[in-house]
């Protein structure tokens, strides 16, 4: 049994703003992409598997159906996807990343 999904008319319209010009899922998924290029405040703080990095940027790669974030930690970088990352970002970036979450689980 599916969980029901709770009514968030904000988020919702915030994903429609994002995907509004997108046809298929790859525009939908490239429209998260710019969005996170232009009103996210990257960089910031996250925490993957316990240890904190420097979220550096989003964006889609090698093809991925799924937004993977640059990271660093120790002078490293490193490919997450974003997801899997625990963000402490301002409300802007945080909006966007619970925009993101929903979207994609639909």
């Amino acid at each position: 049994m599916t969980p029901l999904r709770q009514a968030d008319p904000e988020l919702d319209n915030l994903i429609d703003e994002i995907t509004v010009d997108a046809h298929d899922q790859d525009e939908q998924l490239m429209g998260f992409e710019n969005a996170f290029d232009e009103d996210a405040n990257l960089p910031c703080m996250g925490t993957v598997i316990g240890q904190e990095v420097e979220v550096l940027s989003v964006s889609r790669a090698n093809n991925r159906q799924e937004l993977i974030a640059t990271c660093q930690r120790d002078g490293r970088r490193y490919e997450i996807a974003l997801l899997d990352i625990n963000l402490q970002a301002d409300p802007a970036t945080s909006r966007l990343l619970a925009a993101y979450r929903r979207w994609i689980s639909d």
